[in-house]
């Protein structure tokens, strides 16, 4: 599936307070949450200092062996104040035998830290007095008015901070162009052939938001009146002398691309996108370029020669906090994020943004305090950035260890812990999370990605794991426990109603109610709770395909079909998009029969090639089955009994399953599958 910054990965691999004060919903209005207590700042070691000493230690941290396999073409730059201490290429391009990196000619593309310059502009604009972090988007969209059933509306700064309450919206596969036939779409395209609805209240949740940050980019076009591209380059790349730098692969730019290679380590064609600039993600730079960005940005927004690129008032609403679901977890900043690795901050005050695309990672961080800088880009789509963080950050700042403990803290009991008790589903990703309580002041947490976890309270909403990774929960207006933040950084998870709507034919004490309910509860069944639900409905190979897509978010293809008889369904788009993703093949001759109800057993396979595909799941056919599951289906049927991925349509009688491999799959099985297909182990 197609990635856009670090983030996009399912949970943070890799992709950082202030008064004690409960996290508020981000006002864009209102001054920036402070930084974080500095007091203890004196106690720390003083950063990078010397340009041989950095350098010596870049030398040794990428010479590592280990280091060598993830990538082969390195970047790296560090700032200190007005001055670049290292600006230092490692392996080779590819391009050539044996040609070297260099940290000033060779590009690399830096996914989502691009969103760090789309914010920049949306700051300039804001300067300008053209535009206010406050206006209701729907201003500069030529008309176009949001589904949004909320009184409030959806803001630049909603935008900014990834507070809009959207549904999720991500790039497609189709939205990398390997073939050059393929014509590009619009940026203004783009954005309205898929703009999503306002599903959360604006300003009260975060979920990380490539749709929001390339809606920011139109933003740009729209009230500076100039394309986005022509823009940042006139007013961002020119006055900073980032000449190697743009969001639109030039063939220039493209003839000094390190080459990038895919996990078995095939090549990776020169791709172009649709649109041609991502402002979420499609930049292309070096190292040296962004030493220059790190150096104006760490002197108050001036480039070298003096000119005003963002005002110190810009700078500071992009370097503090505007939203956190605790102030010991910030979410974002104007442009960036908090670290993937809170536990190796060391105490010091950071803000970051990472980024992946396809064949490249990045990592941009400052320490606004410190006046300290660092970037690194390579070919490859591997957490390197995070031991390299963790190494940098030991190495320099290793005098207070990061802790989210409070002295004096009394844990709760178990009867005041029961509120946070529950099921929670991730915003961006839908895989949900089970909280239960386990002792006085503990909790035990599993989920699909992490495992199972015993945490502690630390605080009233703060608990950590055994790693001493922090879990952070957020109430509503009413004071119920609404949202946490744990597994993956990038998103809130939402806590699921316990007892939700029924549908006439299906009460909270049917079989299937708590998958059919739950589905609903998530926003995943369209059904009207009015009218008859209909669970022993069977279910079409078209419409299996749509569901399964709508739960892991996959955006529909506008390609043309791959089989003679999907053209003309209503189906078309979704089928196309999961046999982009791998997850299809045909009936045969061609066709794939979209309205044939599909048998359990075809929908195992579907299910199991993405569990099993992506490593959220390790393949187990170790459950015995009763004859009648076709042999190329054996593994999924078997791995799906063994991972719990039924309703009580299974049984099992003398240590063999039956589950049904021939028959047609119904809504209530759907749901069943679905359902489960997210839980916890």
């Amino acid at each position: 599936m197609a990635s856009v910054g670090a983030e996009s990965s399912v949970y943070a691999e890799a992709p950082s307070g202030w008064d004690r004060t409960a996290a508020a919903p981000a006002s864009t209005g209102s001054a920036a949450l402070p930084s974080r207590d500095t007091a203890a700042s004196t106690a720390k070691t003083n950063g990078p200092r010397e340009a041989k000493e950095v350098q010596a230690f870049l030398d040794a941290f990428f010479a590592r062996e280990d280091i060598r396999q993830k990538a082969g073409a390195i970047a790296v730059s560090v700032v200190q104040g007005g001055e670049v201490l290292a600006s230092k290429g490692y392996g080779l391009t590819g391009l050539t035998p044996k040609t070297p990196v260099d940290a000033s000619r060779t590009t690399f593309r830096i996914a989502s830290v691009s969103k760090v310059f789309t914010a920049a502009a949306i700051m300039q604009l804001v300067q300008a007095g053209k535009i206010s972090l406050q206006d209701n988007i729907e201003k500069y969209l030529d008309g176009y008015h949001l589904t949004n059933p909320f009184g409030t509306p959806v803001t630049i700064g909603n935008l900014l901070t990834h507070t809009t309450g959207f549904e999720v919206r991500e790039p497609s596969d189709a939205s990398y162009v390997m073939d050059d036939s393929q014509k590009p779409v619009s940026l203004k395209e783009s954005i309205f052939e898929q703009f999503p609805p306002v599903v959360r209240e604006p300003g009260t949740s975060y979920m990380y938001d490539n749709f929001a940050s390339r809606l920011l980019g139109y933003i740009v076009q729209q009230a500076s009146g100039e394309p986005f591209g022509s823009y940042m380059r006139q007013h961002l790349f020119e006055p900073l002398g980032m000449h190697s730098s743009s969001f639109s692969l030039s063939k220039e730019l493209a003839g000094r691309l390190a080459s990038s290679y895919d996990a078995e380590g095939n090549p990776i064609p020169v791709y172009d996108l649709s649109p041609r600039e991502w402002p979420e993600g499609s930049m292309i730079s070096t190292a040296s370029d962004m030493a220059l960005f790190m150096k104006a940005f760490l002197n108050g927004g001036r480039a070298a020669d003096g000119t005003a690129i963002l005002s110190p008032e810009s700078i500071k609403a992009m370097s503090a906090y505007h939203i956190a679901i605790h102030p010991d977890l910030p979410d974002m900043t104007y442009g960036f994020e908090a670290p993937a690795l809170p536990s190796k901050t060391n105490g010091e005050n950071i803000i970051s943004k990472g980024g992946d695309i396809l064949g490249f990672s990045s990592l941009l961080w400052f320490l606004p305090d410190r006046k300290t800088g660092v970037f690194v880009t390579y070919n490859a789509n591997q957490d390197l950035r995070d031991e390299f963080f963790a190494a940098f950050m030991d190495h320099y700042y290793s005098g207070h260890p990061a802790s989210f403990e409070t002295k004096g803290f009394k844990p709760q009991s178990r009867e005041a812990l029961a509120k946070f008790a529950g099921l929670y589903s991730d915003l961006r990703v839908k895989l949900l999370t089970r909280v239960e309580v386990s002792g006085t002041g503990t909790l035990t947490v599993s989920d699909l990605m992490g495992g199972r976890h015993k945490l502690r309270q630390v605080e009233d909403t703060l608990f950590i794991d055994e790693q001493g990774k922090p879990l952070a929960f957020k109430a509503d207006n009413a004071g119920r426990i609404h949202y946490l933040k744990y597994s993956n950084l990038y998103s809130y998870a939402a806590k699921i109603p316990e007892h939700p709507a029924g549908f006439p034919d299906v009460s909270e004490n049917h079989p299937y109610a708590k998958y059919i309910l739950g589905l609903k509860a998530l926003g995943y069944l369209a059904d009207d709770l009015s009218q008859p639900f209909q669970p022993g409905q069977a279910v079409t190979r078209g419409a299996f395909v749509q569901a399964f897509n709508a739960v892991w978010s996959l955006p529909e293809s506008s390609h043309p079909p791959a089989f003679k008889d999907t053209a003309n369904s209503p189906y078309r788009r979704a089928i196309q998009a999961a046999v982009e993703s791998g997850l299809l093949e045909g009936a045969g001759g061609g066709l794939f029969e979209p309205d044939r109800p599909i048998r359990r057993e075809e929908a195992a396979v579907i299910v199991f090639r993405l569990l099993a595909g992506s490593g959220m799941r390790t393949p187990d056919s170790t459950a015995k089955l009763v004859p009648g599951t076709s042999k190329w289906a054996v593994e999924a049927v078997s791995s799906a009994v063994v991972w719990k991925l039924h309703g009580p349509e299974v049984t099992e009688s003398k240590g063999l399953f039956d589950y049904g491999p021939q028959r047609t799959l119904n809504k209530q099985e759907l749901a069943a599958l679905l359902f489960t297909m997210l839980l916890p182990d």
